[in-house]
């Protein structure tokens, strides 16, 4: 029983810190940089301005031609 207790403990400690290792790196990558035009691209793709400049969902949709 105390076996288990112990793996469990571990796997636990292991994923806390590759959790920790995944967040170092997004945030040195700047993978957090600029999350609203992140979720703009992600939940409205067809509004999402791909031109840079910021405007985002509340401008006119694109037209299609």
């Amino acid at each position: 029983m105390m076996t288990i207790t112990v793996m469990l403990f571990a796997a636990g400690i292991a994923m806390g810190i590759a959790g920790a290792l995944v967040w170092a790196w997004g945030v040195r990558s700047g993978q957090f940089r600029d999350l609203e035009k992140t979720k703009e691209q992600l939940f409205w793709p067809d509004l999402a301005d791909d031109s840079g400049d910021g405007a985002g969902p509340h401008t006119e949709p694109r037209r299609r031609t």
